[in-house]
């Protein structure tokens, strides 16, 4: 390896090159910033089953040129039905219509090798992607960072992102290159996440299910479904089952083909939507898996050069999914504080790094929390997990209207960066000002209320508003 490394010019270096990865990578190749990026397996596989694209999202893949590649593979989301165990509809829902009339953008679904392959066929320089390289360790010295792949070679840079997901191994070398001064720090960076639900999650055939644009919700006790027809021809679903036991990382279960049949066996005849259950969405599944759902925001995001992103730091359950969604904001708030500064100081010492990581987790947290919160409770909330949760679905959030819903989703969603140093799509210009970090959390709509509010009729979230509004007294009062 070369001993000039300070002289090189900066080089920011990615473990991990899943949605999130290669988001980063585009993020930087338009900001004109060196990278290279690492992952252990293939680009654009078949793992994972979908993803959600949010409006805020979508603004950013605009940005990057990705969207009109994954716009045309979807059918915007319209409709939503809520169900319950006896197949009885308890409310109809045009909320996600009313989002797309308010944002101008809509809620979809993407098989994620779709979304891979988009985001992997704008990167124009595909040299700085490295298939099949996991990075199994990394040192740091007065001026950059070096990491050691798996099959011993070596790559430098000046930062180094952990994008490397749930089981990230940029955050166990972090966490233990910090046990050396702080072991409780270290175990609370390992331990940080819970898992108190498990999903099973598809793609199958679309036998006549339910129709494009369509959402069908169904609730049970201790568990739920939720079937999409975001892709014509294809159905995307979830299982939600409560878990015996609460588990924490690293020992939260790995599931194998066989828990799923099991699963499936246990919860089959379980209506999803009108005329269909679990079992014939299985049966007609293109592909499918079973997974804990992680719950967490860590303590610690970043050390020294390294900082964390995505699932590696923060993680929500799937059922608004806004995980993804989450991240992207990451993507651009990191990037937005190291464009400015490397124009400044090309290369940054560790001090100036350190402000703009601090900047980044000053925006990004809050936002974290709260996704990660509410997520949490709309889990539970569809999983009947209490009488409250029963009751307010049935008899309270029915008859909220949907627009308000909406309102208060796109109050959310509004609050999602962009890109500061690329062009705006044109109906937005004028009208986004960049984000600045938020150095403390704002004061904020009670989580109790989101619940309520925000995942009777879509995958949304209320941000945060004040507590003169006159519609929490009534819904917290129902919490207590």
């Amino acid at each position: 390896m070369a001993s000039n490394q300070d002289t090189k010019p900066f080089k920011v270096l990615i473990a991990g090159g899943s949605l999130v990865g290669l988001g980063l990578a585009l993020a930087f190749e338009r900001a004109g910033i060196d990278y290279e990026l690492f992952e252990k397996g293939d680009f654009a596989t078949q793992l994972g089953a979908s993803i959600g694209i949010h409006p805020h999202t979508i603004r950013i893949l605009e940005q990057l040129g990705v969207w009109k590649d994954i716009e045309k593979q979807v059918v915007p989301l319209k409709g939503r039905n809520h169900y319950d165990g006896n197949g009885h509809c308890f409310e109809e829902s045009h909320v996600l219509e009313d989002i797309n009339e308010i944002l101008q953008r809509p809620i979809v679904f993407v098989e994620r090798c779709k979304a891979l392959e988009a985001l992997h066929s704008h990167v124009r320089d595909k040299s700085k992607l490295h298939a099949q390289t996991a990075v199994v360790g990394y040192e740091e010295t007065a001026h950059g960072v070096t990491v050691t792949a798996e099959n011993g070679e070596q790559y430098h840079g000046h930062m180094l992102i952990g994008a490397d997901g749930i089981h990230s191994k940029v955050r166990k070398l972090m966490a233990d290159k910090i046990s050396v001064t702080d072991q409780s720090l270290a175990k609370e960076i390992n331990e940080g996440f819970t898992s108190e639900y498990n999903c099973i999650f598809a793609v199958s055939r679309n036998d006549q299910f339910l129709p494009d644009s369509m959402v069908h919700n169904v609730y049970y006790d201790d568990y739920s479904s939720v079937a999409a027809t975001g892709v014509h021809g294809l159905v995307f679903w979830f299982l939600f089952v409560k878990a015996s036991k609460l588990t924490r990382t690293p020992n939260c279960p790995r599931f194998t083909d066989e828990d799923a049949e099991k699963t499936i066996q246990k919860y089959g005849s379980s209506l999803v939507g009108p005329g269909y259950t679990v079992k014939d969405l299985w049966d007609a599944r293109v592909k499918g898996t079973m997974v804990p759902l992680e719950e967490g925001v860590l303590k610690k995001w970043s050390h020294n050069r390294v900082v964390l992103m995505g699932d590696s730091v923060h993680k929500s359950t799937v059922n608004p999914g806004l995980g993804g969604n989450l991240a992207y904001e990451g993507v651009a708030r990191l990037t937005n504080g190291l464009v400015p500064l490397l124009k400044e100081s090309p290369m940054p010492s560790l001090e100036q790094l350190t402000e703009v990581f601090n900047d980044y987790i000053a925006g990004q947290k809050p936002r974290a929390e709260t996704v990660v919160d509410v997520s949490g409770q709309i889990t539970r909330y569809e999983a009947q997990k209490s009488w409250i949760l029963k009751f307010a679905a049935r008899h309270i959030v029915p008859w909220v209207s949907d627009r308000l819903k909406a309102k208060l989703y796109a109050s959310f969603s509004r609050g999602g960066p962009c890109l500061d140093y690329l062009p705006l799509p044109a109906m937005d210009a004028g009208l986004v000002k960049p984000a600045k970090p938020a150095k403390t959390p704002s004061a904020g709509i009670s989580p109790r209320l989101m619940t309520f509010m925000g995942m009777g009729g879509t995958a949304a979230i209320l941000w945060h508003m004040n507590s003169q509004n006159a519609l929490l007294p009534t819904f917290s009062s129902f919490m207590k």
